[in-house]
């Protein structure tokens, strides 16, 4: 839904059966959601909005990794490292700009997710959705099942989320501070 912005999924829920009813309403006649395939099109959102995170992940990596070579390219110049500096500074500002955009959307984007797989888990009453008991039992032993593994200490901090809740906050997290290391590196060796 445009302009619908939700942190959970109750909110989602409400949203969508806000978005619903206008609908049922500019039609004449009551919604029934089931029967227009509702849960068919939250399944479809669902994997829309994984691909979407998957998409966006890929286009983050791929232009961090053309912008990191150029700064250090820039930074390592041997021949007159003084003029190269505004260029490495500026690569970057613009590498630190791109890494809290797309952290922004990735966990915006989590965030979606998240509340559709809820919604996918448990079902919506407010829209009739019915939920999958079978995919809520294995997201809970699953979950369950990760937070008692036994890591040694690096690895210990991994089970407490999940992947994509690495993917979308660890690597923007490290690519950040690597941005900030290398500014002030710049700054530094001017």
């Amino acid at each position: 839904m445009p302009g619908v912005r939700c942190h959970n999924p109750r909110g989602l829920q409400l949203a969508v059966v806000a978005e619903l009813e206008n609908k049922g309403d500019r039609e004449g006649q009551p919604l029934d959601l089931v029967a227009d395939g509702g849960t068919r099109i939250v399944w479809e959102d669902r994997w829309h909005e994984e691909e979407i995170f998957a998409n966006r992940l890929s286009f983050y990596l791929l232009a961090q990794s053309f912008l990191v070579f150029a700064a250090v390219e820039a930074m390592l110049s041997t021949a007159a490292a003084s003029r190269w500096l505004p260029v490495a500074l500026i690569v970057d500002l613009a590498g630190l700009i791109l890494t809290i955009t797309f952290w922004y959307a990735l966990t915006e984007n989590l965030r979606r997710l998240d509340a559709l797989k809820e919604i996918v888990a448990r079902g919506s009453p407010e829209v009739g959705i019915p939920g999958y008991r079978e995919i809520g039992a294995i997201r809970t032993a699953h979950h369950e099942r990760r937070s008692t593994r036994r890591l040694p200490f690096p690895l210990s901090i991994l089970p407490r989320w999940s992947p994509s809740w690495w993917l979308a906050h660890g690597i923007p997290g490290l690519l950040g501070i690597m941005w900030i290391a290398l500014i002030a590196t710049a700054i530094l060796t001017a």
